[in-house]
């Protein structure tokens, strides 16, 4: 019985730094390379995507969403790495019942989000190809 306790454990104690690494995965930041000349227009056009709403205010970005009950922010921070997706809050505004944030669909959202990013990076990166290609 104890071998089977001790085993559990060591189990568990190796498992859970695994699942605190999969709780963020909208976090990672987006690697940029030089195919993007306007950062903006592009962040306006993939989170739009998705029913986001993209501002700038000075040299931060930030995308917001209002679906139903939820409002989120989200700042898209610029670094060395890329664009990573920061989450500021998410609240649940003018609810009448169960005004909990389900932070599972906030965070499906956040992964949405990310993944539009990286798409339109992607495209960008085969019209570069592509204009390489051409000359």
């Amino acid at each position: 019985m104890n071998k089977i306790m001790l085993g559990m454990l060591i189990g568990l104690s190796l498992a859970a730094p695994l699942q605190a690494e999969g709780l963020h995965i909208y976090q990672d930041p987006i690697p940029l390379g030089s195919y993007v000349t306007d950062y903006d227009d592009m962040l306006d056009k993939a989170v739009a995507r998705h029913h986001w709403r993209f501002e700038r205010e000075g040299d931060k970005r930030f995308a917001r969403l209002s679906y139903k009950t939820y409002e989120i922010n989200v700042e898209l921070v610029k670094s060395d790495k890329g664009i990573a997706v920061t989450l500021l809050d998410a609240r649940r505004e003018g609810c009448t019942k169960k005004c909990d944030v389900d932070m599972r669909k906030v965070t499906g959202w956040l992964v949405k989000l990310r993944r539009a990013i990286a798409y339109d990076l992607t495209l960008a990166v085969r019209d570069d190809a592509l204009r390489r290609m051409v000359r």
